[in-house]
């Protein structure tokens, strides 16, 4: 069983043009599990059947992304048809229940604790224990706004998603062994706010037995529940590489020109509006890869100036003593 591809077919109507600003920008190529090489060292070979049903897996797309930033990390979880849920990375299981699997992604962590990380039960804060906790993460990774970092742990995050989708349309199309799909490449994502919505748009190849290879275009929708954040895919198929297909405001507009979208016999929802967003913030990056000896001793400065007084016993206390008429209400 071949995957459903773009081709020619009952034109869709496509969403119309408003006005307002909108901005977003988020980009990688590249990953540590799934090595991308250049764009033009791939070659992928051209669709040649024109089946297509783009909302094939939005029914039964049950994946979620769970973000633990205070360990700088994040865990993608999918659940089959068999109603297990599988993370990513692995952490165990399968598991009866998304409690389940935050409960093993929660022990997964903790066994990667650094020992220097671990704090008693009821201990006070002090200035090391307050200096300490913002420079690393748990695990002993230092906390530096390093540009290549940035770059790893995205496309990290994104392959895990990729993954994710991948193994869920094999399972839903009952593709095993040599018809299955194999993640290939990474090449692009973009994310793109609309209608008080974000989506991303993917880029990716897959391989199977056959030896051929596939060019991958899917968009995404996120939906914050809580703790998770539910990826609902509004649209997954096969794209020509030599066809532009329809044109995207939202990858063009904010830094993924060649992101290869599928023609107008597809429907996706996001991209149609030509406008930026308005927001974002300065983010100051490190390029530097060296010497981090040098930029823990300097950090370690700005923090013990920052967190001044908190060896002494009445700034504790008047930390975490409450104001009067002030209770704390537990559910």
């Amino acid at each position: 069983m071949h995957l459903p591809r773009s081709g020619r077919g009952r034109r869709r109507r496509r969403r119309s043009h408003e006005s307002g600003e909108e901005r977003s920008r988020s980009s990688c190529q590249g990953d540590e599990e799934h090595e991308a090489k250049p764009a033009s060292a791939r070659t992928v070979q051209k669709p040649t059947t024109c089946a297509f049903q783009c909302l094939a897996l939005s029914l039964g797309s049950r994946i979620w992304e769970r973000s633990r930033r205070d360990w700088g990390r994040t865990f993608i979880i999918r659940l089959d048809l068999q109603g297990c849920f599988h993370t990513y990375p692995d952490v165990g299981g399968p598991f009866q229940n998304l409690q389940e699997a935050d409960k093993a992604i929660n022990r997964y962590l903790e066994d990667s604790r650094h020992p220097s990380m671990c704090v008693e039960e009821g201990a006070e804060l002090s200035m090391d224990r307050a200096v300490r906790e913002s420079l690393y993460y748990p695990d002993g990774t230092i906390m530096k706004r390093r540009r290549s970092s940035a770059v790893k742990e995205f496309c990290q995050r994104m392959c895990r998603t990729i993954q994710a989708l991948v193994d869920k349309y094999n399972e839903d199309h009952n593709l095993l062994k040599d018809d299955a799909h194999k993640l290939k490449d990474f090449l692009h994502c973009q994310s793109i706010r609309e209608n008080q919505c974000w989506y991303y748009h993917l880029n990716f190849t897959t391989n199977n037995g056959a030896g051929s290879d596939n060019l991958i275009f899917v968009e995404v929708k996120c939906m914050p529940q809580k703790e998770h954040k539910e990826l609902l895919v509004c649209c997954f198929c096969t794209v020509n590489p030599n066809d532009n297909g329809q044109h995207c405001y939202g990858c063009t507009n904010h830094g993924e020109p060649d992101m290869k979208h599928p023609d107008n016999s597809v429907e996706y929802i996001a991209g149609h509006l030509d406008v930026y967003m308005p927001i974002g913030r300065y983010v100051e990056w490190s390029d530097s890869d060296g010497d981090d000896v040098k930029y823990v001793k300097k950090r370690e400065a700005e923090l013990r100036y920052m967190f001044k007084g908190l060896d002494k016993p009445e700034t504790t206390k008047r930390l975490f003593t409450l104001a009067p008429g002030v209770t704390i209400v537990r559910n």
